[in-house]
């Protein structure tokens, strides 16, 4: 009966999150051709803004869908792995306790902001006012296309005279996946740290790259803007940084996601070995 409950809320999982990523790649790549003006299929300019915030509504529930899914499957696992001494009940096992959930929706938070304003998602400057610009504050500021998929449709919105959100698709699910990723890895070495004091710090090095390249992945402007400031580049300096690394981009999308992913393996061989230890 066990054995019954936890493959059915596995293959439950599997199919909320597929149908998340499914719906989201048909999203974009049936927008992106709606979008292309030389298209037989494309829309009427006046029809597209409805269109782009169809796409952003779509986006945000395929995103949910995923997360959704995920969790199932990570409650599917307590379930099967319950009792037994394999790395994924090691990895899954501290997230029966509220306290470790807590912890990586706050970590996953937390990094989700910094990550925002890193990336350009959360955009403040003081040394700007969008009202004398001419720009109605708050307001909302549609670009509808046209550009690869994901890229498109563009939400501008002005939320004070100094600070606005800017929303891109691929930047904000990026954002989303490596936020959840390190909040996951944040509550799994806590909970590693407090079965023993003094763990190893070779398993944390994999996850602390997949954290800090993980703030590059949005755009390559985010990774611009760091050494721009480290290095007391101007604005016109910060330009150029971006673009020279803007080739690195898929560089540290390879280097973050795969890391935050095999990062709760290694951390579980250690809680596994500590666990090992205080029976023997």
């Amino acid at each position: 009966m066990e054995d019954l409950r936890w493959r059915r809320m596995r293959e439950s999982g599997f199919r909320v999150l597929f149908a998340g990523l499914f719906s989201l790649v048909i999203a974009f790549v049936l927008y992106s051709r709606l979008t292309v003006p030389s298209s037989d299929l494309a829309v009427p300019t006046q029809h597209l803004t409805n269109l782009a915030y169809a796409v952003l509504a779509i986006t945000a529930a395929s995103m949910a869908s995923v997360v959704y899914g995920a969790y199932t499957i990570l409650k599917s696992e307590q379930l099967r792995t319950a009792g037994s001494n394999s790395l994924v009940s090691f990895v899954s096992a501290p997230f029966q306790n509220a306290e470790y959930r807590k912890i990586a929706i706050v970590a996953a938070v937390a990094y989700g902001v910094l990550f925002g304003f890193l990336s350009q998602i959360l955009v403040y400057r003081a040394d700007v006012s969008f009202t004398e610009r001419g720009i109605p504050v708050p307001s909302i500021d549609m670009i509808p296309c046209c550009s690869a998929p994901g890229y498109v449709p563009m939400l501008t919105a002005y939320i004070t005279d100094h600070f606005l959100i800017l929303i891109i698709p691929v930047n904000v699910i990026l954002a989303t996946i490596v936020s959840a990723l390190v909040g996951f890895n944040a509550a799994l070495s806590i909970y590693a740290y407090r079965q023993r004091k003094s763990m190893q710090a070779k398993t944390s090095i994999l996850g602390g790259i997949g954290a800090s390249s993980g703030l590059f992945v949005g755009c390559p402007t985010c990774a611009g803007s760091i050494f721009s400031a480290l290095l007391g580049i101007g604005i016109a300096g910060a330009g150029t940084s971006a673009t020279v690394l803007a080739p690195f981009q898929t560089m540290f999308i390879a280097a973050s996601i795969p890391a935050l992913v095999i990062a709760p393996f290694l951390i579980a061989r250690t809680i596994k070995s500590v666990s090992s230890c205080e029976l023997t």
